[in-house]
């Protein structure tokens, strides 16, 4: 709203650009989840009030008009008109992302995400040294995968996160400094050559990995990529510690606790990694409390604090985080799941 009452334009009724919130500092400002911040804003020529922030129902309408346009893009011949192409969706995808993450409807988002999916995966097949464009597919994929397919079909999801990481590496190629194999000692020296700017590109590509890494626990070669995935999660942390409200300290310290102590596990440690992740979000991010209950509580036996976290995620109120409503539904659905399986937990 401009001075005198006057509605910019571009600017949606009842919007209210929440970019900071009260009383906050700008280090814990609630940033698209794929911005860097070395480069603000992330998508150039974004428009800054897209109606998508807004108004979330209209992500089914654009799916059919993305596809469309997908379509277009694929029968380009020139590599160039591609990349123009490529560069006019981006945005959109993105803002896509972005009233999506503030819906609360469950079902309607579970029931458009795969559209996204193929329309992303085809894109980055056509762009495939678009770090921007890889990283919002991972960060799809993951979503998707851990949001609303890892409780009922492990196997799905399994093959969800390793076609993330495959479109991830797949972006990554370009980085010396990236590998999936190898000594971890030849991998360590190499880490100070990523910088912020490989941050989102980075995180969701490892997201994925360890998001199949945990559901492959039974499968020692598997097990064996965790000290991989540990290092660029901490490279991660050095340089952006409150990326997408500090999640790759969630990330981490389920690694730390989900892995048995006899096999170098610290549950310890990994509480203290998610309880970092609790403070910079605020303790607003309830998936947060269901990772501490999902992997801490379960891995130390503590069912008080177990029934505590999740009762506390239950029991939050609705606009608790409204750039991330989606996440805090999808936490109390989790919390509830959990909760029916606690006498076989413990």
């Amino acid at each position: 709203m401009g001075a005198g009452g006057t509605r910019r334009r571009g600017e949606c009724r009842g919007h209210r650009p929440l970019l900071t919130p009260p009383g906050r500092s700008d280090r814990l400002r609630l940033r698209a989840p794929f911005e860097s911040k070395s480069a603000r804003p992330v998508w150039p020529g974004s428009v800054a009030h897209s109606p998508l922030r807004c108004c979330p129902r209209l992500l089914p309408r654009l799916l059919p008009l993305g596809l469309a346009l997908a379509l277009a893009v694929f029968g380009l011949g020139c590599g160039t008109t591609r990349k123009i192409a490529v560069g006019s969706m981006l945005p959109i995808l993105q803002e896509s992302v972005v009233a999506t993450y503030r819906d609360h409807d469950l079902v309607t988002v579970e029931a458009g995400i795969p559209a996204n999916l193929l329309l992303l995966r085809g894109l980055c097949e056509t762009e495939r040294g678009n770090a921007r464009l890889h990283a919002l597919a991972g960060q799809l994929y993951f979503s998707f995968a851990y949001g609303f397919v890892e409780d009922t079909d492990r196997e799905r999801a399994a093959g969800l996160y390793a076609e993330g990481l495959r479109l991830g590496r797949q972006g990554l190629s370009g980085k010396p400094w990236f590998v999936t194999e190898g000594p971890l000692e030849e991998l360590t020296p190499r880490l100070q050559e990523i910088d912020r700017d490989d941050v989102p590109l980075l995180f969701w590509t490892i997201a994925n990995w360890s998001g199949w890494i945990n559901l492959r626990l039974d499968d020692p070669a598997a097990v064996a990529q965790l000290g991989m995935v540990e290092a660029y999660l901490g490279r991660v942390l050095e340089l952006e510690p409150d990326y997408f409200l500090g999640m790759a300290h969630v990330m981490l310290g389920a690694m730390q606790c989900f892995r048995p102590v006899m096999f170098g596990g610290k549950p310890e440690e990994g509480r203290a990694h998610i309880e970092e992740a609790q403070r910079i979000s605020g303790n607003r991010m309830l998936l947060y409390h269901v990772f501490f209950a999902q992997y801490y509580c379960r891995q130390t036996l503590d069912e008080d604090g177990f029934t505590r976290s999740l009762e506390r995620v239950r029991n939050a109120p609705d606009d608790l985080l409204p750039e991330y409503r989606l996440f805090n539904e999808v936490a109390k659905r989790k919390a509830a799941l959990l909760m029916e399986q606690k006498d076989d937990l413990f």
